[in-house]
C-alpha cells in the first residue's frame, strides 16, 4: 500500500515559526561612541607686564624680609651691646614703616599707618601692601599663590594689617618679656597672626633687651622671617613654572 504523504501545511508550520519569531526580534543597535570627559578649563594666562610687576614686587618685599633677618642676626652675634640694640633697631625700621630710629634700606615690609592716612592706597610706602596690589592685578596661578602666602604665613591677619597697622603694632608692643620666663614669652608670642608680626615683637624685645637676651630674642626673630621667606620664594616659585 502507498504510504499517505503529510499535508504541505503540517510541514511548513515549524518552519514559519522559527522564522517569524526570529524576525520579530529587535536589531541590534550600534552601540553609542563613549562621551569624551570634559576638558579641564583652561587657566587664562597672567598678561606678561603685570606678572613682570608682581615678581619685581615680590622680589623687593623679599629683600626687605631679608635684610631685616640679617639685621635680627648681627643683633644676635654682635660682642657688644650697643652694636647688639642698634642692628635690632634698624630690623624694626626694615620691618615697619615709621618703627625705630633707623631709615629701612629700600621699602619697610610692613605699612605703619593706614592708607586713609597716608592720602590713598597709590600712596603705599611698604612692601607687602605693593605685593598685594601687584597679585591683585596680575591674578592667575602666581597671583593666587602669592596673596595666599602674603595672607598666612606672613601677616597673619592682612586685614588688620591694612586698617589698623598701628594696632597691630601696639599689640606686639605688649607682649613684653615675662619676667625672664622665656617659655610664657614665647607662648605669648605665638599668639599674635603671622609669622611677620611675631617678628616684629622678638625685634622689639631684642632692642629693649640688655645682655644675653637680646641674642636670644633677635635668634627667635630671624627664624620666624625665615619661615616667611621661605613660605614666598615657593609661591613664586610654583607660579612661575607654570
Amino acid at each position: 500500500m502507498r504510504a499517505t504523504s503529510r499535508p504541505v501545511a503540517a510541514t511548513l508550520l515549524p518552519a514559519l515559526l522559527v522564522l517569524g519569531l526570529s524576525g520579530c526580534a529587535e536589531p541590534s543597535l550600534p552601540s553609542e561612541p563613549a562621551t569624551p570627559e570634559a576638558e579641564a578649563p583652561t587657566e587664562t594666562p597672567t598678561p606678561e607686564p603685570d606678572r613682570a610687576e608682581l615678581v619685581a614686587m615680590v622680589g623687593e618685599l623679599v629683600g626687605s624680609l631679608e635684610r631685616a633677618r640679617d639685621l635680627l642676626i648681627e643683633a644676635a652675634e654682635a660682642d657688644d651691646p650697643d652694636t647688639a640694640s642698634r642692628a635690632a633697631d634698624q630690623a624694626l625700621a626694615q620691618l615697619v614703616v615709621g618703627l625705630g630710629d633707623a631709615e629701612p634700606e629700600g621699602r619697610a615690609v610692613f605699612p605703619g599707618v593706614t592708607s586713609q592716612e597716608r592720602g590713598g592706597s597709590g600712596d603705599a610706602d611698604d612692601a607687602l601692601t605693593l605685593a598685594l596690589t601687584a597679585a591683585s592685578d596680575a591674578g592667575g596661578r602666581l597671583g593666587d599663590e602669592v596673596s595666599d602666602v602674603l595672607r598666612d604665613p606672613l601677616a597673619g591677619d592682612l586685614g588688620s594689617w591694612q586698617r589698623d597697622p598701628a594696632g597691630l603694632v601696639e599689640l606686639a608692643r605688649q607682649v613684653g618679656a615675662a619676667d625672664g620666663d622665656l617659655d610664657a614669652t614665647e607662648a605669648a608670642v605665638l599668639e599674635l597672626p603671622g609669622e611677620g608680626t611675631r617678628a616684629i615683637a622678638w625685634a622689639m624685645l631684642a632692642a629693649d633687651a640688655q645682655g644675653a637676651d637680646v641674642a636670644t630674642y633677635a635668634e627667635r626673630g630671624a627664624t620666624h622671617l625665615d619661615f616667611a621667606l621661605e613660605a614666598l620664594q615657593a609661591a613664586l616659585g610654583n607660579g612661575t613654572s607654570s
